[in-house]
């Protein structure tokens, strides 16, 4: 088969942590198609050149990792606007929908107008804003519209209204968006992983233990997914498969693939989930987790559910293609039935990826 890898070499500048493990999946992903047998042709997305022959190009699919265009974030749904109007099958949502979950305020409407729970929040685009009377602290202040735990540190949760407007101003000012202020929700930490395909599948739910960290350091933030030497890095392993009783397994299963669903996604994704008092308050939806070869939650949920690196590369070109030759617009919602990989005989114990 001819695939296309679509990617980012970010060769225009020196390359933060997370910049250098985008470009890396992208690399590692084509070696193993091409070790596979496929016929692997690459896409750099920021050369207007490889942009150019991509368009003359007459692969059969395209496996999407980019994730950025000149450092805007909103470069992933400008890829796969592309894709889909050369009539190419790519491995990612719709375009579309990924311009509509660039937003974590417009995600957490809808999921909350269907039944979702998820944390009260309050957006914010000037310090100088009063906060809700109904909002209690602690509150947890993050970019509307950032990624990848960017503006995230060891001051986004707050306790009071100086501390808030401090974490606000930072946020409006160097990561130029408005803040969203959740309420902190105190709780075990899950990630709900889901696998596309004629079935979607759940993936074994992996949880994120924060050993021997104080309370009010037990969330992850910038350095826990990306500086190895920090604290905050080395004490918050994820276990997977989580321990959980048959109905917190149910519970949190259930409002991941409910959220899979409400929003209309057909590929790869990761749902964020604190759970507390019986009750799944849904943090984030991920839809483009990162899916590297190395320390990824992503992939190592999926090797708990027997499922190996390549294995699971071709599983993703296979829903493409699938999505393609349903003539089934990407993106569009579908009641889905689905099981527990947990119900599967002896599942793995894995640990040390990062999420």
């Amino acid at each position: 088969m001819n695939i296309g890898l679509i990617y980012n070499s970010f060769t225009y500048k020196e390359l933060l942590p997370e910049e250098k493990e985008m470009r890396e999946t992208g690399l590692a992903i084509g070696k193993h198609l091409a070790l596979f047998g496929h016929k692997v042709e690459y896409f750099d997305m920021d050369n207007p050149d490889s942009i150019e022959k991509l368009c003359r190009s007459k692969i059969d699919v395209a496996f999407d990792t980019c994730e950025r265009i000149h450092d805007d974030a909103r470069g992933e749904a400008y890829a796969a606007a592309l894709l889909e109007y050369l009539g190419i099958p790519h491995t990612r949502t719709s375009s579309w929908l990924i311009s509509l979950g660039i937003s974590k305020e417009r995600v957490k409407s809808i999921l909350s107008y269907n039944g979702i729970t998820t944390p009260p929040y309050q957006v914010f685009y000037s310090d100088q804003e009063r906060l809700d009377p109904d909002l209690k602290f602690p509150l947890f202040v993050k970019g509307l519209a950032s990624e990848n735990s960017i503006g995230i540190d060891e001051h986004s949760l707050v306790n009071d209204t100086g501390e808030l407007r401090s974490k606000v101003r930072q946020i409006n000012n160097q990561l130029l968006q408005p803040a969203l202020v959740e309420e902190y929700i105190d709780g075990r930490e899950f990630t709900v992983a889901i696998l596309p395909g004629e079935k979607n599948l759940v993936l074994p739910i992996s949880e994120i233990i924060f050993h021997d960290l104080p309370p009010n350091r037990r969330f992850l933030d910038y350095s826990s997914k990306w500086h190895d030497n920090s604290e905050q890095y080395k004490k918050t392993l994820p276990l997977c498969p989580a321990h959980l009783t048959t109905d917190e397994q149910q519970n949190i299963s259930e409002t991941g693939m409910r959220c899979f669903n409400i929003l209309g996604l057909d590929s790869y994704a990761r749902i964020d989930i604190r759970y507390r008092d019986h009750t799944s308050y849904v943090l984030e939806v991920n839809q483009n987790p990162s899916i590297g070869e190395k320390d990824s939650g992503y992939v190592t949920t999926c090797i708990g559910y027997g499922l190996d690196y390549t294995g699971m590369l071709n599983s993703l070109l296979q829903n493409a293609i699938m999505r393609k030759s349903e003539n089934r617009p990407i993106g569009s919602i579908r009641t889905e039935r689905f099981r527990f990989s947990q119900d599967k005989k002896d599942p793995r114990s894995v640990e040390a990826a990062r999420v």
